[in-house]
């Protein structure tokens, strides 16, 4: 299986950096069993609001009934202080022997030493058959496993039925072009003008930077660069948001002013816009936001119709490299990624599950049928990995959403955008 290799290291956290660059200690002899009754203790934590903590509780008291006499000891924080107390037990080497990655910070921790390969559990004690190599590949960093992925998604264009049904508009196919998008949107906004509010085809589809991933992959670019920098110019950046300028001044997009009004729901959401691009497994939030199971989804639009698609690990488990039970961390996280009894406990909340087993074992609500519909259809097209991200990722991809908000207003041109950008970069990525 390919590797995705990194150089060096990505983080810039000043309190991440004072982590050693070593694995905490030498290497483990992987263990290939792992006895029912075998004694243990270790540290196990996760981001995330109550319900999903009890979600937690419910499948580690499974893992209990298997193995009685491996205590766990739990902890979950809100998002941003998960990350404030793991970049502090980082710099002491005292990471929890099992927690919960996001793909926006496994590069920088494992570039930091901080994370045991997982590969030679893998086959024994860690099972991943059935997982697509693209997906471990997103797992992998220098060549090894370093985080085993619990659900994923993939990049999408969801469409609200119940809209285009009203409006006598048809459904978007799985293979428009970009200029048929446009010509989409424009055909929506016709139907809809009499429609009060008025009917958008959509928002501004350059305003996101999962958008802008999705459409260097189409190019066949990378994003970023082994060392962690952007692998892509000013002029990508102005080019990409250029190609919609169009329908963008003549104002075809869904307005930004309305936009703000509705936040945090926007058009597609508040039930006023037709297309939405985001990761498959939102389905659910579009469902539940809008007040309807008509929402169907298809493949994003592509210069020329065709695509190049990745499957994007929604959430990862990662082991420290400082566990003094490898082992048992192997097995925990073994049963969290692959029981069927914690695949029906979780549905598809943390991302499809990894394996057909996995998707098999949950009761499908509307939404999971869609996502999971989704990714069978484009499964012969997921051939590459999602692309690794750098330390401060979600700092960019927030200044992307901040600056398009300052274009849309016309208060920046999208070259004072590319400028901007590039600053903060500079500033995260080094």
């Amino acid at each position: 299986m390919p590797k995705m290799k990194i150089a060096a290291a990505l983080g810039t956290t000043a309190v991440l950096g004072l982590a050693a660059c070593s694995s905490g200690g030498a290497p483990h002899d992987a263990a290939t069993t792992f006895a029912p009754d075998t004694e243990a203790e270790i540290t196990f934590t996760w981001w995330g609001n109550e319900e999903r903590a009890d979600w937690f509780e419910q499948a580690l008291d499974l893992f209990n009934e298997e193995y009685p006499n491996v205590e766990v000891v739990r902890n979950f924080n809100a998002w941003g202080d998960y990350w404030t107390a793991r970049n502090t037990e980082a710099a002491g080497q005292a990471l929890p022997d099992v927690l919960m990655m996001d793909a926006g910070y496994l590069g920088e921790y494992a570039e930091k030493g901080l994370f045991l390969d997982l590969e030679p559990w893998n086959g024994g004690l860690l099972d991943t058959e059935g997982y697509a190599d693209t997906l471990l590949e997103s797992g992998t960093v220098n060549d090894q496993l370093v985080g085993v992925p619990m659900g994923y998604n993939a990049w999408s264009m969801m469409y609200n039925k119940d809209l285009l049904d009203e409006l006598g508009v048809p459904y978007p196919t799985d293979d428009m072009t970009l200029d048929e998008l446009e010509a989409y949107v424009l055909q929506v906004n016709q139907a809809g003008a009499a429609h009060d509010p008025q009917i958008y085809g959509a928002s501004d589809y350059t305003g996101s930077f999962p958008g802008f991933i999705y459409h260097r992959m189409q190019q066949d670019e990378p994003v970023f660069t082994e060392d962690g920098g952007p692998a892509f110019e000013e002029g990508d950046v102005v080019d990409y948001l250029d190609s919609v300028a169009g329908l963008r001044d003549a104002g075809d997009f869904y307005p930004v002013e309305r936009t703000v009004a509705l936040d945090p729901l926007g058009g597609f959401l508040g039930g006023e816009a037709a297309l939405w691009f985001n990761f498959s497994t939102t389905v659910a939030q579009a469902m539940s936001d809008i007040g309807t199971e008509n929402i169907g989804m298809v493949q994003a639009p592509t210069e020329d119709g065709t695509h190049v698609l990745a499957d994007h690990p929604s959430m990862l488990l990662s082991v420290a490299a400082n566990t003094d039970q490898p082992d048992a961390s192997a097995v925990l996280v073994d049963f969290l990624a692959n029981s069927p009894e914690v695949k029906a406990i979780f549905g598809a909340s943390l991302g499809a599950p990894p394996t057909e087993a996995g998707r098999e074992a949950v009761e499908q609500s509307t939404s999971d049928s869609v996502d999971f519909g989704y990714l069978d259809a484009i499964a012969d097209e997921i051939t590459e990995p999602y692309p690794l991200l750098p330390s401060g990722y979600g700092s960019i991809e927030a200044k992307w959403g901040e600056l398009h908000e300052q274009l849309l207003y016309g208060d920046i041109t999208t070259e004072q955008l590319a400028e901007e950008l590039f600053s903060e970069m500079d500033l995260l990525l080094g």
